[in-house]
């Protein structure tokens, strides 16, 4: 399971990443809804750990402006805020979940593990570029061409498309999409790779791998 845990809370965020990471979970740590923003749209994540009570933005305004640009991301809200119409509020902004601090790690484990279950895995958002269009149900489209991809590659390519025309390094594939802190020396990228272009040979996409320095993803004429 990868995670993105929204929290400025330092030492409850260190407290986390390691219960979490104990249980075998990633966890990518975002302070600010800004940075919440980027995170939740370019790495491939299972489900978002979300606290009220940011620097700068209200986590609810947050909640709907994630749900407004489609990411479909389960979301866990962990907040002090125990007012029933709070919780109305939040599930009704489109959180999937509700659980008030202070918690017991255990059942925060149980309900992402729960929420990641009836979710039938991670989902990202769409993502439209130039003639091509990565949809939300683990498909790339270009016209009436469309091909399926694994969850994996979906998450791959969408990241690529949203760094499109730019080289991106081996190693911040491996971080955003894999949930790797280090290079550990594994070819998973050049398979998935490879399966990738055989799939989009009849699209307009190409994937290039720039010796030394990366994978760049190019939208091509039609």
């Amino acid at each position: 399971m990868r995670i993105l845990l929204i929290e400025d809370n330092e030492r409850l965020v260190r407290a986390l990443e390691q219960g979490l990471s104990e249980e075998g979970v990633a966890v990518v740590h975002a302070a600010t809804a800004a940075a919440a923003r980027e995170q939740a749209h370019a790495a491939g994540l299972d489900a978002i750990v979300l606290d009220l009570g940011l620097p700068d933005m209200d986590g609810m305004d947050l909640l709907r402006a994630l749900r407004g640009e489609r990411l479909h991301i389960p979301v866990l809200v962990l907040t002090a805020r125990d007012a029933v119409e709070s919780r109305v509020a939040a599930l009704d902004a489109g959180a999937d979940d509700y659980l008030i601090k202070p918690f017991v790690f255990a059942e925060l484990l149980a309900r992402l593990r729960a929420l990641t279950r009836r979710a039938g895995g991670p989902r990202w958002a769409a993502v439209t570029e130039g003639e091509v269009t990565l949809d939300d149900e683990f498909g790339v489209r270009s016209g009436a061409t469309r091909v399926v991809l694994t969850p994996r590659e979906h998450a791959i390519l969408a990241y690529l498309l949203r760094r499109r025309d730019e080289v991106v390094p081996r190693v911040d594939i491996l971080r955003e999409v894999f949930g790797y802190t280090h290079d550990p020396g594994t070819n998973a990228i050049d398979v998935h790779l490879a399966h990738l272009r055989r799939k989009l040979a009849d699209l307009p996409l190409a994937l290039d791998t720039v010796r030394g320095a990366g994978v760049r993803a190019r939208v091509t004429a039609a």
